[in-house]
């Protein structure tokens, strides 16, 4: 007999999208608020946080592994 179990899949919390897209970076780089923003937009179309409360935690996730931010989310 085959059993199929269900499994539910969660959403991932904006801040786990930001450490994701983060984690493709090293120590002491310099990332862009605007890219890391896409990224977290792209994998997550659904995300209804703000982009002013995704730039606070991408800065306090970059912050906390080294890296210098770029607050560029605002320029055209």
């Amino acid at each position: 007999m085959n059993i199929v179990q269900r499994v539910t899949v969660t959403a991932l919390t904006a801040q786990e999208l930001v450490s994701c897209a983060l984690s493709k970076f090293l120590a002491g780089d310099t990332i862009s608020t605007k890219a890391i923003i896409d990224a977290v937009r792209r994998a997550a179309p659904a995300c209804g946080d703000s982009d002013d409360h995704l730039v606070e935690l991408i800065v306090m996730t970059a912050i906390g592994r080294t890296m210098g931010v770029l607050f560029d989310h605002r320029s055209r």
